[in-house]
């Protein structure tokens, strides 16, 4: 259902940038569904937020917390909500206001107070699928819901939302201009599933998605279902970013495609947490962590991936594109290898060779047909941080395991 539209049908022909200044690089944070489902509450939030800020581990020989590697935005996803409590068995009263379940989340305020004393952003999360809210059709009540949510959410203090697709208040072009107008920088993330994406005309959100920064009303945008923490799921979700690496890109400054939140830590092998993570990086997805901070010997089995600067680095510029698939081969699907390529500024090229294979394959890159580099290119594994020397020609990143992955960039 899209009742939201009522009152906001003007909206759904008019490109409606928001205004808030966050998405010019990809976003980075942890979010607590891949965690905690609907099991979530405000001390295992704020119980996060102490993992995020403290610095416990080492980076390049600092000790160094996930905040100051970029991680800062920590969202709550569903099931903050009273569900059943108000007006026609929704969760929110006849004034529009929401309700909390004040059981598991005693104050909302207190919460993001807490994680903006640890220098974060703090996000929540409308339009639940637990309980969602499907069933208004008073266009004066649909326009008080809308409004007091978003009243809501700035006297929270909340920094972001994540606006899913489960409920009929699914208008983010309104959502955007009500949040506009508070005058509150509120970072918004689209979830509807592939949905509503960057260069539609209708619906809700059209948007061109080619000005710079992105003229679309979110600052991310979900490309694919739910992610979940298997190989194939993993795989699929990638190719979906693919539709927004066109000339010009959907996937900008302002408005990032996003396969879903991230799996690492929480994958079958190492091999496939280092290549999910990568493969992140190279389409320059938002990277928000899904995995449970208070279990150190995970966070430390992991850390090594999550901390790579250079990793993150390739992730974060911007030259023009946020990464591609350059080829794909081998197998009865043809993609049993892929190669991504992602330019840099000083026209540098970042590559990541995946093996989406069940047993090893070699693998070579072709450095004039494949990225464009002709003449002697310097190699950096980013991996191993190590520099490989130099290479003419093709380059050879040997053999590679099932779901593993080479990392480099290329440098003239």
């Amino acid at each position: 259902m899209k009742t939201s539209m009522f009152l906001a049908g003007a909206l759904a022909t008019t490109v409606q940038a928001i205004d808030n200044g966050y998405g010019l690089t990809p976003p980075m944070g942890w979010r607590s569904w891949n965690c905690y489902h609907a099991n979530v509450n405000q001390t295992l939030m704020e119980n996060t937020m102490d993992k995020v800020a403290e610095r416990t581990r080492m980076v390049n020989g600092k000790l160094t917390s996930m905040a100051d590697l970029g991680y800062v935005a920590v969202g709550l996803d569903d099931n903050w909500q009273a569900c059943g409590t108000g007006v026609n068995g929704s969760f929110h009263d006849a004034a529009g206001h929401p309700l909390i379940n004040t059981k598991t989340f005693p104050s909302m305020k207190g919460m993001t107070d807490y994680g903006h004393a640890k220098g974060l952003r703090v996000g929540w999360y409308m339009n639940n699928c637990i309980c969602a809210e499907k069933h208004f059709t008073d266009p004066t009540y649909i326009q008080k819901h809308m409004e007091e949510s978003v009243k809501a959410i700035v006297a929270a203090g909340f920094d972001g939302v994540k606006l899913d697709g489960c409920g009929q208040f699914r208008n983010l072009t309104w959502w955007g201009q009500l949040l506009n107008e508070t005058g509150r920088s509120v970072m918004i993330e689209n979830c509807h599933w592939g949905g509503t994406v960057p260069g539609q005309t209708t619906g809700d959100a059209p948007c061109t998605g080619t000005t710079m920064p992105s003229n679309c009303p979110y600052n991310f945008f979900r490309s694919s279902t739910d992610i979940n923490p298997s190989w194939k799921s993993i795989f699929s979700n990638l190719q979906t970013t693919i539709k927004f690496q066109g000339n010009p890109p959907l996937s900008r400054p302002g408005t990032w495609a996003y396969p879903d939140m991230l799996e690492v830590g929480n994958m079958a092998t190492y091999n496939e947490d280092r290549t999910h993570f990568g493969a992140w990086c190279i389409v320059s997805s938002p990277l928000i962590l899904g995995h449970d901070l208070t279990n150190e010997a995970l966070t430390d089995k992991i850390w090594p991936i999550i901390s790579n600067t250079e990793a993150i680095a390739v992730n974060q510029a911007w030259a023009g594109h946020p990464g591609r698939l350059v080829k794909q081969w081998g197998g009865v699907g043809g993609n049993d290898m892929q190669m991504w390529a992602k330019a840099l500024p000083e026209g540098k090229q970042a590559v990541l060779i995946l093996s989406n294979n069940d047993g090893n394959m070699t693998a070579s890159i072709d450095l004039e047909k494949d990225i464009g580099m002709s003449g002697t290119v310097s190699v950096r594994d980013i991996w191993n941080h190590k520099d490989l020397g130099k290479a003419t020609g093709t380059f050879s990143a040997g053999t590679i395991e099932t779901h593993d992955s080479r990392f480099y960039i290329f440098s003239q």
